[in-house]
């Protein structure tokens, strides 16, 4: 098996409905194999993809632990000795998969590889970054730092071709020799949504490897297909966002410069979730995306009175998954 294609859904079976008619027409006659694992959506329609994609793997966990340890159990059922981690709202256009996997067996020596991905509308979305680090949480600075030093700070969201050197990719569409995820122990679950791409990178990088996108292939990116269900999801997600930024920082950089970096991710979002939420009070509660925001500032501070108790940057969700688990 030259290739396992692992997908990590909860509840996001109409995104997944499309993005699996795209890679079964792309994997026909192709020794690939698909697997998904449910992360325990335990709305019943599990079985009825399990009937209607016979040459798909489905598998269903016992609990919701996040996307990284949704990757991981897909990992441990796979055969393939390419990996490729890919989301649920992610569709292949036609011989995507086949040119990205192409190009990651002539650049052997790029250890994660990631492609291009549009929006529904054909628009650039973003797939790769620098390492964050102090400023760079600041919106503004990586606006300025992009206009000003373009070669170290290249703009994810223009166009390019050939392969893109960066030091970390997106998780959406993330391709890896199973030899070398083997070696670096796989998706770190210490983290339950986001961030957890940037910590692979960063572990890979600091081994010297190469991190790299293909601007040559392109694959449809809806985002959102579980993160946008609806407001409680919606809030729920963006927190744990913000969260999984503080757990990088608490995970790979030391003392000093860990506390500069806590501080800098307070004031790059707080202060504008305090605006928000007043502003949300003043409409008197009317506008969702107002809504929203005040939810996640509550959400996020929630949160630190937990790190404050426990001394612990963990999100509640991997926790609460592991204790009913």
């Amino acid at each position: 098996m030259k290739l396992s294609i692992i997908i990590v859904n909860f509840r996001s079976w109409e995104c997944l409905d499309l993005c699996l008619e795209s890679l079964l027409e792309e994997a026909s006659g192709q020794p690939w194999e698909i697997i998904v694992v449910d992360n325990h959506s335990g709305d019943g329609r599990l079985r009825e993809f399990a009937a209607r994609y016979s040459g798909v793997r489905f598998t269903e966990s016992d609990r919701n632990g996040g996307f990284a340890d949704g990757c991981n159990r897909g990992a441990a059922l796979a055969s393939g000795q390419i990996l490729l981690f890919l989301n649920p709202d992610v569709t292949a256009k036609r011989g995507s998969i086949r040119s990205l996997l192409a190009v990651k067996q002539s650049n052997p020596d790029v250890t994660i590889l990631a492609a291009s991905q549009v929006d529904s509308h054909g628009r650039l979305r973003k797939v790769f970054d620098v390492f964050p680090d102090r400023l760079t949480w600041f919106k503004t600075v990586k606006f300025l730092q992009r206009r000003l030093r373009p070669r170290r700070y290249p703009d994810p969201r223009q166009a390019f071709t050939g392969l893109q050197e960066c030091d970390w990719v997106s998780g959406s569409v993330f391709m890896i020799n199973r030899s070398d995820f083997d070696h670096f122990g796989g998706w770190r679950e210490d983290f339950w949504m986001y961030s957890e791409d940037c910590d692979f990178c960063l572990r890979a990088r600091r081994e010297n490897r190469r991190v790299a996108c293909s601007g040559d292939v392109q694959l449809v990116h809806a985002h959102g297909g579980s993160s946008r269900q609806n407001l409680s999801i919606s809030i729920l997600t963006r927190t744990e966002a913000i969260i999984s930024k503080h757990l990088f920082v608490h995970l790979n950089y030391r003392e000093s410069n860990e506390a500069l970096n806590h501080l800098c991710i307070f004031l790059a979002v707080v202060p504008g979730l305090l605006i928000l939420s007043l502003l949300d009070i003043l409409t008197l509660r009317q506008l969702e995306t107002l809504n929203t925001r005040s939810g996640v500032l509550r959400g996020l501070l929630r949160h630190y009175a937990h790190v404050h108790r426990d001394k612990s940057w963990r999100s509640r969700q991997v926790i609460t998954a592991e204790e009913t688990a």
